[in-house]
């Protein structure tokens, strides 16, 4: 590559340690993330109102570790409500979410459900006596609430992040093609917005039902990882290198 230029630019927030830069190390390229999107904790006070009724609800449900943050701002601003609320019940997806409600004192179930429809029958399983404080983004999707309306699960949905495309996104650019990958549409939204130009760049993509929406906006897409996992999409630009 050009200098210091990486072999891949990968449009997702980094983790630490990164698997995909890691991946993409252990097979002698290099590899750094770059996130496209952006989030915000407007409704802190809404979100307060609603612990402050901890008589009402049996627990909470998250199923992201961005819903646990916004949950943290506002306790560790009020002990009293941080007391109340501990060793509550929470159901999540996922060991992030369920680490970091753990150390906020809550008993975490269903951390192994591995997704939202598996979450929300999980739950029906459990049938809570009382509402559930559902704790959501603005942009999430429909399939844990209708399988908690179709179990008969009574819950509130507080909306406490909100998920924004970046119009700030800064990329290297380098004559002899980096590769590019999306996680998400997002990543193409967030490029359009920044106008940054594509011409420089092979396009890779975490999957074929994200493929074929960048497909679907006039984007050729390269290289396609056959499994959503740092491994398949090495394997996939490897393959089409």
């Amino acid at each position: 590559m050009d200098g210091s230029v990486p072999d891949v630019l990968l449009l997702r927030a980094p983790d630490d340690p990164d698997p995909y830069v890691r991946a993409f190390q252990s097979a002698g390229l290099q590899a750094e993330c770059h996130p496209v999107l952006e989030f915000r904790f407007p409704h802190g006070d809404a979100l307060r109102e609603r612990l402050r009724q901890r008589e009402q609800y049996g627990g909470i449900i998250a199923t992201s570790s961005r819903a646990g943050r916004a949950l943290q701002q506002v306790l560790e601003e009020n002990e009293a409500l941080h007391d109340a609320w501990s060793g509550a019940p929470v159901y999540v997806v996922g060991p992030k979410t369920a680490a970091q409600f753990r150390a906020l004192g809550f008993e975490v179930l269903g951390e192994d459900s591995g997704n939202a429809g598996a979450l929300a029958s999980w739950i029906a399983e459990a049938d809570p006596e009382q509402p559930l404080l559902f704790l959501s983004g603005n942009r999430r999707r429909d399939t844990l609430p209708a399988g908690l309306r179709d179990a008969g699960i009574t819950f509130e949905e507080q909306v406490v992040y909100e998920t924004h495309t970046r119009s700030d996104l800064s990329l290297p650019t380098s004559a002899k093609s980096a590769w590019l990958v999306f996680f998400s549409p997002s990543g193409l939204e967030a490029i359009r917005k920044s106008e940054i130009p594509l011409t420089s760049y092979r396009c890779a993509a975490i999957g074929p039902t994200t493929a074929a929406a960048l497909e679907e906006e006039g984007l050729s897409v390269q290289a396609v990882a056959e499994s959503p996992s740092p491994e398949g999409i090495v394997d996939a630009i490897q393959a089409n290198a």
